[in-house]
């Protein structure tokens, strides 16, 4: 059955007019760049995993050290840990195998417009995971662990302590995906730069709010580790709107 993408000609999201294909031949392309998307997957968890057990001994420091309750429990840790900081590595790749199967329903337009937020969203998420990890995760362990004392003393899972940092990376990382849908909004007509513009108080108020949800501690420096930088983008991404 001929599949083709139908949408405006005369708007940004125009199809090039390729020569129709059977399903079949989209279902077989898929999977073959599904097959690519694992393969550079479990090669960078391979790379990775050499210094996954560093990477899990700096941030243990942070939490004044964690322990493990079951045998498999640090192996698999560190497998996780692998995975994550391996998919983050390879991630340019498995984008760009998603832009070989999707590429040619666009206009040569939007081709480049696709292609230019698929880098910056890239580098965005980067940026907010390695502001969660090296500076929020620290500033807010030293904040809930001084309520602590001699009897009431922290006894964190390894399991439990990953799993709270790269919830905050992946949480941060989502933030600052904000740019990329705003010159979506944009480029489809829904949001204006002068409507942003006049909004910006809320928006401002807004960026600390979800600060405040997103980061584990109550304390000014870690809210503002995030806010600050959600601020900061979003001027910058007003430059580039209509």
């Amino acid at each position: 059955m001929p599949v083709r993408l139908l949408v405006d000609s005369s708007s940004d999201f125009s199809s090039v007019q390729d020569p129709a294909e059977p399903l079949t031949a989209h279902l077989v392309e898929l999977r073959r760049r599904l097959i690519f998307c694992l393969l550079y997957w479990g090669a960078g968890t391979a790379l990775c995993y050499g210094w996954s057990g560093k990477l899990l001994t700096w941030l243990a420091r942070s939490a004044g050290g964690v322990v493990f309750t079951l045998p498999t429990e640090a192996f698999m840790v560190r497998l996780k840990a692998a995975a994550f900081t391996g998919l983050l590595a390879v991630l340019p790749l498995i984008l760009h195998q998603v832009w070989l199967f999707v590429a040619r329903a666009f206009s040569p337009k939007l081709r480049r417009l696709v292609f230019a937020l698929a880098a910056v969203s890239y580098l965005l998420f980067a940026l907010g995971a390695a502001i969660a990890m090296f500076v929020v995760v620290p500033s807010a362990m030293r904040f809930l662990l001084a309520f602590g004392s001699e009897e009431i003393r922290p006894l964190m899972t390894l399991s439990g302590y990953l799993g709270f940092v790269t919830g905050l990376a992946l949480a941060f990382g989502g933030v600052f995906q904000m740019p990329i849908v705003l010159v979506l909004l944009n480029r489809m007509g829904i949001v204006s730069r002068r409507t942003l513009r006049s909004r910006w108080r809320f928006v401002y108020l807004g960026a600390f709010i979800v600060a405040g949800v997103l980061t584990p501690a109550p304390d000014a420096f870690s809210q503002i580790a995030l806010a600050a930088p959600t601020i900061l983008i979003f001027e910058l991404t007003l430059l580039v709107l209509r």
